[in-house]
């Protein structure tokens, strides 16, 4: 049975003017997007906090145009790019608030109470926010890491996403990386017709073994253990001076050599880390600052759509309910406390009978 019923908020709020928000979230991927229908279903006012310039995380920027065949409820796979449009349509149909390409640098604690709540003041590299509730829910892993010798060229040529073209038919495309998101990027330019060089840093490939297969079986060339010392431009392709001594021209470059930790911002925010600088969280999704609370990527260890879908509903209903029923959370968590003693006192009393017999 459903624990609530969809409370639609009145399209007349004047959202640029709220004094402060019911629930704000960092990050507009699987997670982001999943709380924040479910804080606004509930009536809840609801602002998402992305540092890109679009929704749809992870599935938006790596897998744009590649079939993703593992979420219930399309049987055929979907794209990242047409998920990404399906679930935020759906948001702003719930009137949930956006602001893009704003990065968070800190939430900062307030002496200001609003209905028993005290509210966290949330500072962008734009503005500040405050907010009954935090949900983070950017990711561990933030920014593409860059290659300063091909960032230096400004080229509209070089990627560190899989580009939106329609066909590579006869064009050269180098991709730099060992990964698997390099390698699923090779074989979408070769089945779109391209000639592709893929330039491994290492020995050897980090990706699926099957997938560097299909490369090298559909003409993809790797060189191993291989690196772009220099480039610049030869016309309307880039030459890469390679440190082999060679030299490739290609009319694309896509780099996908990993992402840059998002440590830095956690360690701001003054909340506890696991081993891993992943964000640690309760069984209720709330990290170690009342009121904050994380969900996907960000402490998960399986890194699925599906699984961040889920804690991001699951994290906003405990938020919810905090604001509907202050101190919520306090009494289950002491319940639920009681409820362990409880069970461990009978495991103990079990164990003490047996050891009589």
């Amino acid at each position: 049975m459903s624990d609530f019923k969809i409370t639609e908020l009145d399209d007349a709020v004047d959202f640029g003017h709220l004094p402060y928000w019911d629930v704000v979230i960092i990050g507009a991927g699987p997670a982001g997007l999943a709380a924040s229908l479910t804080t606004a279903h509930r009536g809840l006012t609801t602002l998402v906090i992305e540092a890109k310039d679009k929704p749809g995380g992870q599935p938006q920027f790596l897998y744009a145009d590649k079939r993703i065949v593992d979420i219930p409820g399309f049987p055929d796979g979907i794209t990242g790019e047409e998920l990404s449009a399906r679930v935020y349509r759906q948001a702003l149909n719930a009137l949930v608030q956006f602001r893009f390409d704003e990065e968070l640098i800190d939430i900062q604690d307030t002496d200001q109470i609003e209905k028993d709540d005290p509210l966290k003041r949330v500072v962008t590299a734009r503005q500040t926010y405050l907010a009954r509730k935090v949900i983070i829910a950017c990711g561990l892993l933030h920014y593409p890491r860059q290659l300063p010798v091909l960032d230096q060229l400004n080229s509209k040529n070089v990627f560190y996403k899989m580009p939106k073209i329609g066909d590579y038919r006869g064009q050269h495309v180098t991709v730099v990386g060992a990964g698997d998101s390099a390698l699923d990027a090779a074989v979408m330019a070769l089945e779109r017709h391209a000639h592709v060089d893929v330039l491994m840093r290492g020995a050897t490939a980090a990706g699926k073994a099957e997938t560097l297969a299909r490369v090298i079986q559909s003409g993809g060339v790797v060189h191993n253990s291989t690196e772009i010392s220099a480039a610049e431009f030869a016309g309307d392709a880039l030459a890469l001076r390679l440190t082999d001594g060679t030299t490739l021209h290609s009319d694309v470059v896509i780099v996908q050599i990993g992402f840059l930790s998002a440590k830095e911002t956690f360690e701001r925010l003054n909340v506890r880390l696991n081993d891993d600088s992943s964000i640690a969280v309760d069984p209720y999704f709330e990290t170690s600052r009342r009121g904050v609370f994380a969900v996907g990527d960000v402490h998960g260890d399986i890194k699925l759509i599906a699984v961040a879908w889920a804690e991001g509903i699951q994290a906003a209903i405990y938020a919810f309910k905090e604001i509907t029923s202050p101190y919520w959370l306090n009494e289950k968590r002491l319940r639920d406390q009681k409820i362990a003693l409880i069970g461990d006192k009978i495991s103990q009393a079990a164990l003490r009978q047996t050891r009589q017999k």
